[in-house]
């Protein structure tokens, strides 16, 4: 969706810096006070930069397909190696770890379950009723970036349809979610467990003795509706899905009251408005249709008897099929808008968020790296430099941000570039910092060399 339909909101400012690396880079380098070889060294000490954090988080997406391969939906991959229960969990935690530290460092937020939960209850703006059963998940991971104000134009039914009115809908830019299925037994055992503890605490409050035959009936009976009810959930999944499978899914300028549509077991419903219409044009016809049986059963007339029967069971037939009609609209809007929504999937979401992330380490290190050395009097602190920054990204840009100084300073530290007397901040300069850059990507290759 274009930029131009996108107003901000008035929420607190993310970490995140809308603005390319290149251009925040390009905006730098054109500063008046640069000699010509002042300008060259930082635009060479950006380079190298850039190449150090590039080839870091190459070795960062090569660990994270390590883990990722045995759980991904989309894999072509043979593999003879047969992982055990333990490997298996052991890869999964660090997959968790990792992906939940790269979403970090590329400035996203996490979405607690009871936002996501208070999202799922709103109202929906598609107008689709959708449910979700959150408990389907062993793993559940969702994180946000950019929030903003998507405004779209409806026909306003006050005005006959004839003109359109604004309507402003709170979005989320990216939304990421990861997504681990429990298995069914795992399930049904939760969910029978959860039913015979309510059954004990009810008995309990009752003082009725536990009858271990009829306590062994019931929970063979809660197992058979927990494993339909878990089946029917899952109808809509793949024939191909196994619950060893993970799930990462990366969309954009999705609806905050429309979160549950991303979801794979979602089960989608009637609205009350539709229940209502088809209840009072499908009543009115099968009460007609009804009548229309007794009467000519009273007539003795046994051919306007039959003729009424299968008019009867057509009306019937129409008012289901008209059930099924308004749900298969329903899931062609969900389909229709996830098209337009989604981003990248699976082994693709990595790459994705690999370069994200690989950008925002980029900006915070050049920007307080160019404040540091460009304005070494100020002898900034480390809340001066923040405000020093994020009042320049308003100013240029016009975006109100929360500048993670703290991750800039501290990989310019990692580097060697940064030292830190009394709380006052000082950089190398050009050449000292290149030099120190370009000596720590010679020791990815040379590691014995002075290490």
């Amino acid at each position: 969706m274009p930029d131009d339909d996108l107003q901000t909101t008035d929420e607190p400012r993310e970490r995140f810096i809308p603005i390319s690396r290149q251009e925040i880079v390009a905006d730098l380098l054109a500063a008046p006070h640069w000699s010509p070889e002042d300008k060259q060294q930082f635009e060479e000490f950006c380079q190298i930069f850039t190449a150090l954090y590039h080839y870091k988080f190459h070795a960062h997406l090569e660990e994270l397909k390590r883990c990722y391969t045995p759980f991904n939906p989309d894999s072509d991959i043979v593999s003879t190696h047969d992982y055990s229960k333990e490997e298996q969990q052991q890869l999964r935690d660090t997959l968790n770890e990792e992906m939940c530290q790269l979403l970090n460092n590329a400035n996203y937020e996490e979405m607690t379950i009871d936002e996501l939960n208070r999202a799922i209850s709103a109202d929906s703006f598609y107008g689709v009723n959708v449910s979700v059963d959150l408990e389907d998940f062993e793993r559940l991971i969702v994180y946000y970036r950019g929030s903003a104000i998507e405004v779209k134009y409806v026909r306003d039914w006050k005005k006959l349809f004839l003109s359109q009115k604004p309507i402003e809908i709170p979005i989320y830019k990216r939304m990421f979610l990861l997504m681990k299925f429990k298995t069914q037994q795992e399930l049904v055992q939760e969910r029978v467990g959860n039913w015979l503890k309510d059954k004990a605490d009810e008995n309990q409050a009752k003082a009725e003795p536990v009858d271990e035959e009829k306590q062994a009936k019931l929970t063979a009976k809660l197992e058979k509706k927990a494993t339909k009810q878990i089946q029917y959930s899952r109808q809509n999944l793949p024939e191909d899905l196994t619950e060893d499978h993970v799930f990462l899914k990366l969309f954009k300028n999705i609806p905050r009251t429309d979160l549950e549509m991303l979801f794979p077991n979602q089960n989608v419903q009637l609205k009350l408005f539709d229940k209502i219409k088809l209840a009072v044009t499908g009543g009115g016809g099968t009460i007609g249709g009804v009548i229309s049986v007794f009467l000519k059963a009273a007539s003795a007339n046994i051919f306007m008897f039959v003729g009424a029967v299968f008019g009867l069971v057509g009306i019937i037939f129409r008012q289901i099929m008209s059930i099924f009609t308004q749900r298969t609209k329903y899931m062609m809007t969900l389909s229709r808008n996830l098209y337009f929504h989604n981003l990248d999937n699976n082994f693709g979401v990595m790459n994705y968020l690999i370069d994200m992330a690989e950008e925002e380490e980029g900006k915070e290190v050049i920007l307080a790296y160019y404040f540091l050395h460009t304005m070494p009097e100020k002898n900034h602190t480390k809340e001066e430099l923040d405000r020093e920054i994020e009042r320049y990204i308003q100013h240029k840009y016009g975006v109100a941000i929360d500048f993670e100084v703290d991750d800039g300073l501290r990989k310019l530290r990692e580097e060697g570039v940064l030292t830190e007397q009394a709380g006052i901040l000082k950089v190398l300069d050009l050449q000292k910092a290149s030099a120190c850059l370009d000596k720590q990507w010679d020791n990815f290759f040379n590691p014995d060399d002075g290490h």
